[in-house]
């Protein structure tokens, strides 16, 4: 573990398609509305959507997706 940081790198990782999520809002909401879709997901029941940014710790609600999956 003594070279952990050191020289060039690896290469093993380029055949890996990493599916990198352009837009989290859209992809947020569209995670919700597929939960709020769901037959075992009661109707009365919120369902809410946020990011989390690594960077600066913040958790932020995606607005579109609480719209998403709100109770009826």
């Amino acid at each position: 573990m003594e070279n952990v940081g050191k020289g060039p790198g690896s290469r093993d990782g380029e055949y890996i398609d990493w599916l990198t999520i352009k837009n989290q809002a859209e992809s947020v909401t569209t995670d919700v509305a597929r939960i709020r879709r769901h037959p075992l997901v009661p109707v009365d029941v919120a369902i809410y959507g946020y990011i989390y940014n690594v960077e600066s710790g913040a958790v932020v609600e995606v607005k579109e997706a609480t719209l998403a999956g709100k109770a009826t």
